[in-house]
This record gives structure tokens, sequence and C-alpha cells, in this order.
């Protein structure tokens, strides 16, 4: 809840000119932790199964009323059976439910005991990065480019379209090569390549890793490269209400 709070104090603040961003100051570190963390537990949160909602009882109180010229034996009668047929309705509405709960919390200790598994956390974890880098730096593009003939390979500067302002991203160069089929197209419609930053992130620490772009339907790789680039620290923390398991009323 803390990081959805700031995660949408940052965009609101960041929306007017009028109004200093108060979490501009903070350092890239504790910015990228805050998103990368909402968007993570964003992801496991909607892909928790669907939460079972008790069925009430139907009650239908005209039958506990007296009929015109019903004997008092007959209504008492009646009464005890419209009430035990409430309560038999009552056992099966628990029963039902608790077998509902029980399967819905087996299905969550499953998907906690999957996620617990790095290796099936970590896609959730490079979406939420690229995510987070959009919303702290920008939209990622390539600023310019060269072609290197001798080793027939691209050198480019890899830059951002800034969305929120939220921090600043000093461009990066990388190095690709592309399909010679694309070479020629390639230098006039480069900005329109769909970018997205690949990290390393283990021990706590995240650096870039590379950079996957898609042009004309081919996907391709970039390296950095800068080879030492500076590490950022990322602790990956699941909020505990994601897999708390159901009580049964």
């Amino acid at each position: 809840m803390i990081a959805k709070f700031i995660f949408f104090i940052l965009l609101l603040s960041s929306y007017s000119l009028a109004v200093v961003n108060p979490y501009k100051s903070l350092p890239v570190d504790e910015k990228i932790n805050v998103m990368v963390n909402y968007f993570v537990n964003e992801e496991l949160e909607n892909l928790k199964p669907i939460l079972p909602q008790k069925e009430k009882l139907q009650d239908d109180d005209a039958n506990l009323e007296p009929i015109k010229y019903e004997q008092y034996f007959n209504y008492i009668q009646r009464l005890k059976a419209v009430k035990e047929s409430r309560v038999d309705e009552q056992k099966k509405i628990d029963e039902k439910y608790q077998g509902q709960v029980a399967f819905y919390n087996g299905k969550l200790k499953n998907l906690k005991k999957f996620y617990e598994d790095s290796k099936n956390l970590e896609p959730i974890i490079q979406r939420s990065i690229n995510k987070a880098f959009k919303v702290i730096y920008g939209k990622p593009k390539f600023q310019s480019i060269k072609y290197d003939e001798n080793s027939d390979s691209f050198l480019a500067k890899l830059g951002v379209e800034d969305i929120y302002h939220i921090d600043t991203f000093v461009s990066k160069e990388v190095y690709f090569r592309i399909s010679k089929s694309d070479l020629d197209s390639f230098f006039n419609y480069y900005y329109e390549s769909q970018i997205n930053v690949i990290f390393d992130y283990s021990n706590n620490l995240l650096n870039y890793n590379s950079i996957i772009f898609k042009y004309n339907e081919a996907t391709y790789k970039g390296i950095f490269t800068d080879e030492n680039n500076s590490k950022i620290k990322l602790n990956i923390k699941i909020n505990d209400d994601i897999f708390r398991l159901e009580k049964i009323e």
C-alpha cells in the first residue's frame, strides 16, 4: 500500500508544473526500488485466483407468518420444518464455501511456491524493471546511429523520450548488427524501433546488460559498450498479503 501511495504521488506531482516533485531529489536507487516493487507486486496480485464469495441464504419471511385459518399446531410444525430446512441450506452453503476456500488456498500455495523460485519470478522482475525505467527516465530510443563498415556493426546512443520528468537518464552507447536487408531503411527509420532494456539482477544488485529492439518485424540485440556500468541496489519484497491464505468464517 505504501509503495502504491508513493507511486501515485510521484505521477501526480510530475503532472503539475506548479508543484515541485518532492521525490526529485531522492537517490535513483530509492526511486527504482519503489517503482520496481510496485510493478512486481501489482503483477503478482493480478495473477491470484479469484477469491470465492460465500453465498447468502435466501430468507423468505413470508413462510414464517401464520396463514389465515391455520391451526396453531400446524403452524408450529410448519415453522419448525422451515427453520430446519434453512439450517440444512445454511449447512450446504457453509460446506460449499469451505471447499471453495480450500481450493483457493491450495492454488495460492502453489502460486507462492512457484514464484519463490527465482527463475520463475525473473520475467516479472524484468518486465517491472522496464516499466519502472519508463516511468523514472522515459521511453528508450536511439538518439543517433553510426555504421562501421569494417566491423559491419552499428554504434548508437541510447537515450529516452522523457515522460514524467522524475529523473535524468545519461545516454549510453550500444553496438549491434542487423540484417543486411534492413540496412538502408534503418538509417532513415531507426527511431521507430521498439526498445526494451535488459538488466542483470543477482545478489540484490541491478546492472545494465543489453537491449532488445524490434525493427521491421525482426528482433535484434544490442550490447552496451561500457561493461563497468554502475550497479543499482535493488531489494525485491513481495507484499505479505498477496499470498495470505483466506480464513474460513
